[in-house]
């Protein structure tokens, strides 16, 4: 897809704030945040992220799209290989979450009634 990807994320010295400083300051870290993320340190390692919210929503809608589309390729791929009679079928969810899976086995299967699953 020609995506430039990078393996950890580049910042600059001003924008590594010492924890004792982002306690005190919490107010101008945060402001600071609204320009460039701010990394907060802990003994000389980088334990915290505060950002700004617009660019927090965009990760994790950016995130959900792309596990979304990781998800369709896995049924694609295993409905190709099924369709070659390469594997075996695998139930569906088997690429469920964990969360997917439980709500999936909640489900009342007398919810809905026959008539209403067949014309």
């Amino acid at each position: 897809m020609g995506v430039d990807t990078m393996e950890k994320p580049l910042f600059t010295k001003n924008q590594i704030v010492p924890a004792t400083t982002a306690s005190k300051s919490f107010s101008e870290v945060r402001k600071k945040a609204v320009v460039e993320p701010q990394f907060i340190s802990d003994h000389n390692e980088i334990k915290t992220v505060v950002i700004d919210y617009k660019d927090y929503e965009k990760l994790y809608s950016e995130l959900n799209e792309l596990r979304e589309y990781v998800w369709e390729m896995k049924v694609l791929s295993r409905i190709k290989q099924s369709d070659e009679k390469v594997i075996k079928p695998v139930p569906f969810t088997t690429h469920m979450s964990d969360k997917e899976r439980k709500e999936f086995e909640e489900l009342d299967p007398d919810l809905i009634v026959d008539e209403d699953l067949f014309d």
